[in-house]
């Protein structure tokens, strides 16, 4: 196994380790000649101290993960964020000097990452609906829950939700946190689902199991308003984590690349410690998700990664272990 570069990752990439935090990982490697022919080189190898069910990583625990080439490479064109945030990781952080083919996919950055790192985006929606407060979204929860509660009577709490549909358009064109999706569920075949504020219910189910999301969404709503007034049963871990995502994606899609540590790694560690108003981080959970999809609707970032230049590395790559492993 020829290790073509090993890092740290996670808060010692970010810049936010603190003496608690364990080390995380990450390498990518070359399989031998022979377990190339024999196709018997795993995607992925995970090594990690072996734990009791449900049990934590201890400060100063270490976990490795280690890609082949071509899964690395399958995670980078696929714009997945640990493979992209690996890419632009600094030499600061790598336990080893990089290999030649690393600084090869480096310099291929601007070809290999493309707008399908909208995962980042996606991440940061789901954050802001997660932990947001914002009124607008609250209102239209309450607003979702009128409109079902309606539909209900109308038409029996065991109809399927198709059947309202059209008080659910006219309830898509007034909300703004309401809307009418189709989702492909298989190849070629597209659901209709009603979205409410990030939650879907698929029109084929009962309207009592639409209105049960939106009572759900209403009561959510409610309890983080309360919470965040109260500082109580908070993941501030998580909330750093959704603005650290949001941050990256800003930088990502505005520039073309990610810098490390990152410039927030201050103000992320004071979210992390519960020390910023719930309200204040929310809000900036907001911002941040509506920044992100604008600036990935105007991004300097390709449309598509540039497939033949992955496989090219793949190939040469593979094509050099080979000779000079037989030599």
């Amino acid at each position: 196994m020829r290790i073509l570069v090993e890092m740290r990752c996670g808060s010692h990439l970010y810049g936010t380790a603190t003496p608690d935090s364990d080390i995380d990982l990450k390498a990518v490697y070359l399989p031998s000649a022979r377990d190339l022919l024999l196709q018997r080189s795993p995607a992925t190898i995970v090594e990690s101290r072996p734990k009791a069910h449900g049990e934590r990583n201890r400060p100063g625990d270490v976990d490795r993960e280690v890609f082949s080439l071509q899964r690395y490479l399958d995670l980078l064109v696929g714009g997945q964020p640990l493979a992209i945030e690996m890419l632009f990781a600094p030499d600061s952080v790598m336990t080893v000097p990089p290999d030649g083919i690393w600084r090869e996919l480096q310099a291929a950055a601007p070809r290999l990452v493309s707008r399908r790192a909208a995962s980042f985006v996606r991440y940061c929606r789901q954050q802001a609906n997660k932990y947001g407060i914002k009124g607008s979204r609250a209102a239209t929860a309450r607003q979702a829950l009128a409109v079902l509660e309606a539909a209900e009577r109308a038409y029996g709490a065991g109809s399927r939700l198709d059947e309202a549909e059209a008080m659910l358009e006219t309830l898509a064109a007034a909300a703004e946190y309401v809307a009418l999706v189709d989702i492909e569920v298989q190849p070629g075949r597209l659901a209709r689902h009603l979205d409410i504020c990030g939650r879907k219910a698929p029109f084929h189910a009962a309207i009592k199991t639409a209105r049960e999301l939106a009572a759900r969404l209403v009561a959510e709503y409610g309890q983080r308003a309360l919470e965040a007034e109260r500082q109580q049963g908070i993941d501030w871990k998580a909330l750093s984590h959704a603005v650290r995502v949001g941050h990256e994606a800003l930088e990502l899609f505005t520039t073309g690349r990610l810098r490390f540590p990152l410039a927030t790694a201050s103000h992320l560690l004071r979210i992390r410690r519960g020390e910023l108003p719930y309200t204040a981080v929310a809000e900036e959970i907001e911002l941040l998700m509506e920044r992100a999809e604008a600036a990935a609707a105007a991004s300097v970032l390709p449309a598509e990664p540039d497939l033949a230049t992955a496989e090219t590395v793949i190939i040469e790559a593979h094509r050099r272990q080979i000779l000079e492993d037989e030599t």
